[in-house]
């Protein structure tokens, strides 16, 4: 089960700000990869909060991007955080 929450709050302020600054549609390249991975518990931990857009194989060409919730949690106004909806 995956942690929005839990994941933004445990990346590198760098990581964060990068993702913040290429915005929600961005390519995630190795790098950010492994960012959102440590971010998650270590390596491959991340695989729940990402996904693969357009072919499989080969391996070495698939293309990641942020699952579309994750993204919205990321890119969402700071002045809702914390706020709670009507069914909280």
């Amino acid at each position: 089960m995956t942690d929005i929450r839990g994941l933004i709050s445990s990346l590198q302020p760098e990581d964060h700000a990068l993702l913040q600054e290429r915005g929600p549609d961005q390519r995630l390249d190795r790098d950010m990869l492994d960012a959102i991975d440590r971010a998650a518990g270590g390596p491959g931990e991340g695989r729940g909060y990402y996904i693969v857009r357009g072919s499989l194989e080969p391996l070495e060409r698939r293309n990641y991007y942020l699952r579309e919730d994750v993204a919205d949690a990321i890119f969402a106004p700071s002045t809702l955080e914390g706020a709670t909806g009507a069914d909280a």
